[in-house]
């Protein structure tokens, strides 16, 4: 009788564990960070002396600011830019998504390096960690991350 009782505690527990991590009913999509691999070099006429530009990043849906990141120091390609888990939920994973890089510059306005438009809920069915996006020169990776994730 005490067998039988482990069995059915453990077989429950197990029931109970898997289905914590079940993502097929997943709405929503977490971006971590993105990397952005590639872009013109020659987006504007800045100063040589300038060196790297300081990327950040402008996501909008719907033409709307919906996040603004921190700057980016790194000094080459891949340039990874934190997003803080951005999360895209309810009817914000079924619209299109523009994510605009610029380059942060004390002397002239910020200048648009470039931008790509996606739909979160294209990336739902396959869930894989990284998914490449482009628009024009613009090359990025956006690191996602699942329910299930650690």
């Amino acid at each position: 009788m005490k067998e039988t009782a482990y069995i059915l505690l453990s077989f429950f527990g197990l029931c109970f564990i898997t289905s914590c991590c079940d993502e097929t009913d997943q709405n929503y999509i977490i971006i971590d960070s993105i990397d952005v691999i590639s872009f013109d070099e020659e987006y504007f006429e800045d100063d040589i002396d300038e060196g790297f530009p300081e990327l950040y990043a402008i996501v909008r849906i719907a033409g709307d600011t919906y996040y603004t990141s921190d700057l980016s120091y790194d000094q080459s390609t891949p340039a990874s830019i934190t997003f803080d888990g951005l999360l895209f939920i309810g009817e914000e994973i079924n619209v299109d998504v523009e994510i605009m890089i610029f380059d942060d510059d004390e002397a002239t306005t910020e200048d648009l390096i470039g931008s790509a438009i996606f739909v979160p809920s294209d990336f739902l069915l396959q869930q894989n960690r990284r998914e490449t996006i482009q628009g024009g020169f613009l090359e990025l990776d956006l690191l996602l991350k699942w329910e299930c994730d650690s």
